[in-house]
């Protein structure tokens, strides 16, 4: 007896379950996101990551029970936000340095310049500068292409099989796999030259779990289509009998993969007791803040101007010119080169035709930057005070819960504590 028509039923009921089951943990967390939303600019992020898991036992579970109308319509849903995670995992990754700006010019000017990951690659390349606006902005797009071109190859692969034109899906195949691989080189790139960096902040759990779910997935189904190319599945004809097994693995497997999302992503870190002084946004602003993607907006349109914004001018070294001048000289004659100097023996700095500029103080008073006529950030809400009073304001003061974990508080209960164990 089938439930579906596609699985022994006891599978497809277990598939039913692990995934309420998974939908339960992993929107328990991520509403707890939302009610302890005080680092805004972390948390959407971690949000968007969590998102895959709820999208995957979806997507999974109706492939069991409509296996067609799945892989035409919900697959590349599925795919696309695939794409999206490893972007704003990136992002991340970024946001826990401390940011593009402090990236570029504070911590890779003592770093050297890292050599490619793959040998053959230094023959034709130069090493990695990422102290170099245009080498981060090169690793940045190297990413960035595989969110962009995914949209385009699920359009492509849902011609081809409304239009049955097996050509052209072997082109897209080809294509979606140097996009990939050429996505993960430099995401393998970018980690390589920051390892140390990252590694006070272990993130290898993030890494895991984003990995995990997507390589995983993609692996298993290559394992699945081998052994019902090898014939283990029974199917009649009426269905991709290795698709509908993948899937129903899949939505078993959800549950786990739930667990370590909220293990990862845990949202205690963002808590009253872990931040008592830190103010929350209120839940409907944090929804806008984090499904209003003006971030997303900003970030693809800085990325694909280029130049024009990543250049060595707009991102001016904060460092002590002293340490610019010991960097390595091949960077450092690149500078030279779009016209920055040293002068009174490497303690000041500045820009041909732009005027001085003192040791560690930026330039920005003395020159125009191209990326003035952009859209800026709206932080008019940081210049104002507390108003307890009005209903629309969007943040909330959690006094009466955090006070108990502010450091006097804390401060005192270790001394009563201490006295305690005295007498």
């Amino acid at each position: 007896m089938n439930i579906s028509g596609y699985l022994p039923w006891w599978w497809q009921a277990t598939c039913l379950i692990c995934t309420v089951i998974a939908l339960g943990i992993s929107g328990y967390s991520i509403t707890m996101q939302f009610l302890n939303y005080r680092r805004p600019y972390e948390q959407r992020l971690t949000v968007r990551i969590q998102l895959i898991v709820p999208i995957f036992c979806i997507t999974c579970l109706t492939a069991t029970l409509h296996p067609a109308i799945s892989e035409l319509y919900l697959d590349p849903i599925r795919e696309v936000y695939e794409a999206f995670v490893i972007y704003t995992f990136f992002s991340l990754l970024i946001l826990i340095l401390g940011g593009e700006r402090r990236i570029i010019t504070e911590i890779c000017l003592e770093h050297i310049p890292s050599s490619h990951a793959i040998p053959i690659f230094g023959r034709f390349m130069r090493k990695i500068d990422l102290s170099d606006p245009s080498d981060f902005l090169m690793v940045k797009r190297g990413i960035l292409q595989y969110v962009w071109f995914k949209p385009f190859y699920c359009l492509g692969s849902l011609v081809c099989v409304v239009w049955d034109i097996p050509k052209f899906s072997t082109v897209l195949l080809i294509l979606y796999n140097i996009s990939v691989t050429w996505s993960l080189y430099n995401l393998a790139l970018f980690w390589k030259c920051f390892y140390s960096d990252l590694k006070p902040f272990n993130p290898w759990s993030k890494f895991l779990c984003v990995k995990l779910i997507i390589f995983a997935s993609y692996w298993q189904g290559i394992l699945i289509q081998l052994l019902a190319m090898n014939g283990w599945f029974d199917s009649n004809g009426s269905f991709d009998a290795a698709y509908v097994y993948q899937n129903g693995l899949l939505s078993v497997e959800m549950i786990g993969f739930a667990v370590l999302h909220s293990i990862a992503f845990s949202w205690t870190t963002y808590s009253s007791k872990s931040m008592p002084q830190s103010a929350r946004m209120a839940y409907l602003h944090a929804l806008k803040d984090c499904f209003g993607c003006r971030d997303l907006k900003w970030d693809f349109a800085y990325t694909l101007m280029g130049p024009t914004y990543y250049n060595y001018q707009n991102f001016e070294p904060t460092a002590d010119s002293s340490l610019i001048a010991r960097a390595d000289p091949s960077s450092r004659m690149r500078r030279l080169q779009h016209g920055f100097r040293f002068e009174n023996q490497g303690e000041s700095r500045h820009w041909v035709n732009y005027g001085s500029i003192s040791s560690g103080n930026n330039s920005s008073q003395s020159k125009k930057t191209s990326h003035d006529s952009l859209e800026k950030w709206d932080d008019s809400i940081a210049g104002q005070g507390y108003i307890p009073n009005d209903p629309n304001y969007p943040v909330i003061s959690d006094i009466p819960n955090g006070h108990r974990y502010s450091p006097s508080i804390n401060s005192l209960r270790r001394d009563v504590t201490s006295r305690s164990s005295i007498v």
